[in-house]
């Protein structure tokens, strides 16, 4: 049977995806090992969590590629008022962890709601903004668009969360842009918020570290290596000692407790160290195919809100795995975001393929 061009660029979305989440799974495996044994006393407590994860997430992506675009889209204005409270409930009664309150114990899980924060307001902007049998004005569109996704960003800010947040306004604004709402209204808003996004970044002192570490470019020196600059040292040494084709699988020094985070925020930089330059190329082209390819999905849609969900999609994508491949060698400042379809995090796994199954979504009820 004779495959069209977007047939193709479907599978081939697909299977970019089969190969992160695989690719994933291996590196997990080794990645989370010791600190599993070390805090559970069970080496694969973390990699069978992620597994369920993705079992989760690819139920959700079954159950959502078989529903109509239209259906779902009924869903979005109790979603975002939802996720919104329950936001603002991680903040009073949600659990500490490394300093930040950004999940609520479902007791056998912690579950990070700031997470599927993201497929739920790339749902509702594309809903708000693709409703052509609305005779509202392009500004009145862009406020209502905006609103409520501004406020799940600022909760999330508060947790504190600046990564998260910064996510999601990337993602609102692309959305934004790649739709028929008239270009000045985004980029005024942008231009408006230069400064002050300016000013909560360096608002934590915690950020601020981060931020002046990365504009000294002290790192780069050999200045404080085991105070602000111990991490991205690390994740150096790491991605170093892996050569053109890695120690390989299974073989991390990093895993052993130089590295922290190194199954989540540094999963790249095991990547490094394990399969070397080639494996971080292979990984960089399966990213770069996944993108391309959801845009040109995107592109190709004739469903305007399909188009625009597709768009947030790719921008999420986009924006994260240049924020985590950066921060790994010091070209970003280090930011706490995840690999998405490669590291581990429950909560981040199963509503990327949220995202994904209403991407996949019939055009049709």
């Amino acid at each position: 049977m004779k495959l069209n061009s977007l047939d193709f660029v479907k599978r081939l979305n697909i299977f970019s995806i089969l190969f992160l989440i695989s690719f994933g799974i291996l590196l997990n495996v080794s990645a989370s090992s010791v600190e599993g044994l070390n805090l559970y006393g069970d080496n694969f407590y973390f990699i069978k969590r992620h597994l369920l994860a993705i079992i989760l997430g690819a139920i959700f992506f079954n159950i959502l590629k078989n529903l109509s675009i239209d259906f779902i889209a009924k869903f979005s204005s109790i979603s975002i008022v939802t996720i919104s409270i329950t936001l603002f409930f991680v903040l009073t009664y949600g659990i500490v962890v490394g300093g930040s309150r950004r999940w609520i114990d479902l007791g056998v899980i912690n579950f990070q709601p700031s997470e599927l924060a993201k497929p739920i307001i790339i749902l509702w902007v594309a809903k708000q903004i693709s409703n052509d049998i609305s005779y509202d004005s392009n500004i009145k569109k862009f406020f209502r668009s905006i609103f409520l996704p501004l406020v799940c960003s600022f909760l999330v800010l508060l947790e504190p969360d600046y990564g998260t947040f910064a996510s999601i306004c990337f993602i609102l604004f692309t959305q934004i842009f790649f739709s028929k709402i008239k270009i000045i209204y985004p980029f005024v808003t942008i231009l408006s918020s230069i400064l002050p996004l300016y000013i909560l970044a360096r608002s934590s002192t915690y950020r601020l570290s981060r931020i002046e570490t990365w504009l000294s470019r002290k790192c780069d020196y050999g200045v404080d290596l085991l105070g602000d600059c111990f991490q991205l040292n690390q994740s150096r040494i790491a991605i170093s000692s892996g050569g053109l084709f890695g120690l390989g699988p299974g073989t991390s020094r990093a895993r052993w407790g130089s590295l922290p985070n190194s199954y989540s925020d540094f999963i790249s930089s095991i990547i490094g160290e394990e399969y070397g330059f080639f494996g971080l190329f292979l990984l960089v082209i399966a990213f770069f195919i996944l993108i391309c390819s959801t845009f040109y999905i995107a592109i190709k849609e004739n469903s305007e809100i399909k188009k625009l969900v597709s768009i947030g999609f790719g921008s999420w994508i986009f924006f994260q795995t240049v924020i985590n491949l950066g921060g790994a060698v010091g070209l970003i400042p280090i930011t706490g975001i995840v690999l998405p379809f490669v590291s581990y995090g429950s909560s981040a796994m199963v509503s990327i393929f949220i995202a994904l199954g209403i991407m996949y979504s019939k055009d049709y009820e």
